[in-house]
């Protein structure tokens, strides 16, 4: 594991990449998931890009969905409190009782949206509009997620 680190680290300052000195500061499980959530979303925001130039779907109804997903993520961060953590100096998160409704809520909502959606739009174009809602929640995510890291830094002095 430690020649994992020092090859990774080795890497970067040879490509010269340098690690932002907050990392330490943040729990290597939710540096994960924010990785996660940056690797899906690129790619649902390409599938959906990809959607838009072929014309399987129009821009207006892509945008529409991808708005919706931003708000729906940004819901959805709230199934994890992300806190300060005293006794290892980091931020770490972890589910709380309301978080786990609106996890409920987003799983209800994941598996009938093509239901949902199915009403007014069919075919391909279903697809094309999913991929923009799930590219809008990846992206609505991180960007929870990343503004309540830097909050909870920037309360304990920590520069970002």
């Amino acid at each position: 594991m430690l020649q994992n680190k020092n090859f990774f680290k080795k890497t970067l300052n040879f490509l010269n990449i340098k690690e932002h000195p907050a990392k330490k500061h943040i729990d290597r499980k939710l540096i994960f998931r924010i990785r996660m959530f940056y690797v899906i979303g690129i790619i649902l925001t390409g599938l959906m890009l990809y959607d838009v130039l072929e014309g399987i779907i129009g821009i207006e109804l892509s945008l529409g969905g991808f708005l919706l997903g931003l708000f729906l993520g940004f819901i959805a961060t709230r199934m994890f409190i992300i806190h300060w953590h005293e006794e290892r100096a980091k931020v770490v998160s972890r589910f709380d009782k309301i978080g786990i409704i609106i996890m409920l809520l987003y799983v209800v909502f994941s598996v009938s949206r093509t239901w949902l959606f199915g009403h007014w739009i069919h075919g391909y174009v279903l697809t094309a509009f999913i991929y923009s809602i799930l590219a809008g929640i990846m992206i609505g995510r991180i960007v929870g997620v990343r503004l309540k890291i830097k909050n909870i830094l920037s309360e304990q002095f920590i520069s970002v």
